[in-house]
């Protein structure tokens, strides 16, 4: 998670019905949702103590008032990192909870992140480095990705489930649709850190959820869900506040109810879909929902001479086929349809007379599209100048997986 409730009010009933299946809880939070206020002022405590009650909660142990946390310190090491981390332990018979916090300043809204040492910052290039509020520890983009993939090594999950790595519309809290820049970075991090992963079993599932533009949409939680989804989220709520003296301890009693504006989210849970290609058309997981989340697909299209990714529209310059190692356009049949072909010229792709070409493109496992010359790849549209490329091919490059319907 980018702050200290997406998970609560974006991913959740899904977490609740993994533990009740069973399974133990491992959460992961990047940054310390710290607002820009002082790691010494308590807010960012105030937060992590929140996480800790809901969690509890969650759990079926509430916390009470006067006595002693159930929760325990219990560092983890991580990317040659010692990590602040605390275990919730429900005894030999029910799975256990663990919440681990790198405390990476937060960005705030996108207007202000790229001028901040912020997730997005980072992922722009803009920095070369964060370091974590409290002092505890500082990251390159590099050092960050290892220090979650080890995260991912060491606890071996089933099921990453993290936010959405498709959006790139970051904008202010004025527009409901709009996310917040460390969601999508978050989202884009734990992306890469599950790739590049090596898990003693097999490559978890993974799974993102849309975050404050979910609101577009219609509610999808019933009466009994949406209950208890609100009821862990106020054991938090009571804590997400600048005053202290009110509740100085761990546990403060869930009197506060939502603010309404929250109830859009509490009602709803949106996972983000796979991308669902139309038959001809080869697509990239490298996704974008710069106009809300009405275009989240992009197509591969035939641009005069040029190779590029657009929205997808169900156009005859969006139409391919693979037809002995011959990526062709136009849509056409055999013998004479898809007169031009992809290839490949300094390293760029471009279109050009099928006729006597030397690329031979073969789809691979991994949804690569494969030639000589490496892979293509579509750079993430938060990069900064992004463009569809051939690079070295390599399974941890999100920007490498294509759905080409068919393909063999």
């Amino acid at each position: 998670m980018a702050h200290q409730d997406d998970d609560l009010l974006f991913i959740n009933p899904a977490i609740a019905e993994d533990f009740d299946r069973g399974n133990c809880l491992r959460v992961v939070y990047v940054t310390a949702g710290d607002a820009h206020l002082e790691w010494a002022g308590g807010y960012v405590q105030r937060r992590e103590m929140g996480v800790q009650q809901a969690y509890s909660a969650l759990a079926g142990r509430p916390m009470r008032p006067g006595a002693p946390s159930p929760w325990k310190v219990s560092p983890v090491r991580a990317g040659g990192r010692t990590l602040h981390s605390v275990r919730l332990d429900n005894g030999p018979l029910r799975p256990d909870i663990r919440l681990v916090f790198l405390r990476l300043p937060d960005g705030g809204w996108s207007r202000e992140a790229a001028r901040r040492r912020s997730l997005l910052a980072l992922f722009q290039s803009r920095i070369r480095s964060l370091a974590a509020v409290d002092g505890s520890a500082r990251y390159t983009e590099p050092a960050l990705i290892s220090t979650l993939a080890a995260l991912v090594e060491r606890f071996r999950p089933c099921e990453v489930r993290t936010l959405d790595f498709a959006n790139t519309a970051l904008k202010s809290s004025g527009k409901e649709w709009a996310d917040h820049s460390d969601h999508a970075v978050t989202g884009r991090y734990l992306r890469l850190a599950t790739l590049r992963a090596r898990p003693a079993e097999r490559t978890p599932r993974l799974t993102a959820y849309e975050g404050y533009g979910s609101a577009l949409r219609p509610p999808n939680l019933g009466a009994v869900l949406t209950a208890r989804k609100t009821a862990v989220f106020e054991h938090y709520y009571i804590h997400d506040e600048r005053r202290v003296s009110d509740c100085p301890g761990p546990y403060c009693a869930p009197t506060r109810r939502a603010a309404g504006r929250y109830v859009r989210w509490l009602e709803r849970r949106y996972a983000r879909r796979a991308p669902d290609p139309r038959p001809g058309t080869v697509v990239s997981w490298i996704g974008s929902t710069a106009a809300g989340f009405t275009a989240p697909e992009l197509c591969l299209t035939a641009d005069r001479g040029d190779v590029r990714t657009a929205p997808c529209a169900g156009t005859v310059h969006q139409v391919w086929r693979l037809v002995e190692g011959d990526l062709r356009t136009g849509g056409g049949g055999e013998g004479g349809g898809g007169r031009r072909c992809a290839r490949v010229r300094g390293g760029t792709v471009v279109l050009a007379p099928c006729a006597g070409g030397s690329a031979r493109w073969a789809v691979t496992r991994w949804g690569q599209l494969r030639t000589g010359g490496g892979c293509l790849t579509q750079d993430d549209l938060l990069r900064p100048q992004p463009r569809l490329r051939l690079a070295a091919c390599t399974a941890a490059d999100p920007g490498q997986r294509w759905f080409v319907p068919g393909a063999r």
